[in-house]
């Protein structure tokens, strides 16, 4: 598991091959959903017309996001990160960055401990309707959670 892991992780930044980058990450993703997960907080907070979604990652975490739909506002608060930028090129960012994100999928290597957020212009406070409105979940998630689920019931 952890050399199909590796490959994949390689492969993402080999502009060989004709593989587009968002696949190149669903690979990863999928062979990454079955080992143990990091423990990322996420914060909820809510203000007039605005969504912020802060999560906090230790250093070494390797982080695939959801892919957003369209641009929005980030902050890193805390720490240091070397992200895939949207043409997959490697680029570290660090605290106190202010930018704006384009749509799509992101990657991120945590290199010292994090805090990072997602600004979102919106009233709504239903955290599943949020998500429908902002991001696209992968199939790879959505199988592994439901598989999951499964698991569960089965276990219950």
């Amino acid at each position: 598991m952890m050399e199909s892991v590796e490959n994949a992780i390689a492969n993402l930044t080999d502009s060989s091959l004709a593989v587009p980058l968002d696949e190149r990450i669903d690979d990863l993703e999928r062979c990454m959903l079955d080992l143990p997960q990091a423990e990322c907080p996420v914060v909820h907070h809510f203000g007039p017309g605005l969504y912020i979604r802060e999560m906090t990652a230790a250093a070494g975490t390797l982080i695939i996001g959801h892919a957003h739909k369209g641009e929005h506002m980030n902050i890193l608060l805390k720490g240091k990160v070397r992200i895939l930028n949207e043409l997959g090129v490697p680029e570290v960012l660090e605290a106190p960055a202010v930018f704006i994100a384009k749509p799509g999928r992101k990657i991120a290597l945590v290199l010292e401990d994090m805090v990072w957020q997602n600004i979102y212009a919106t009233t709504e406070t239903d955290l599943d309707k949020i998500d429908e409105l902002f991001i696209d979940k992968s199939q790879a998630w959505i199988e592994h959670n439901e598989s999951k689920a499964l698991l569960m019931d089965e276990e219950a």
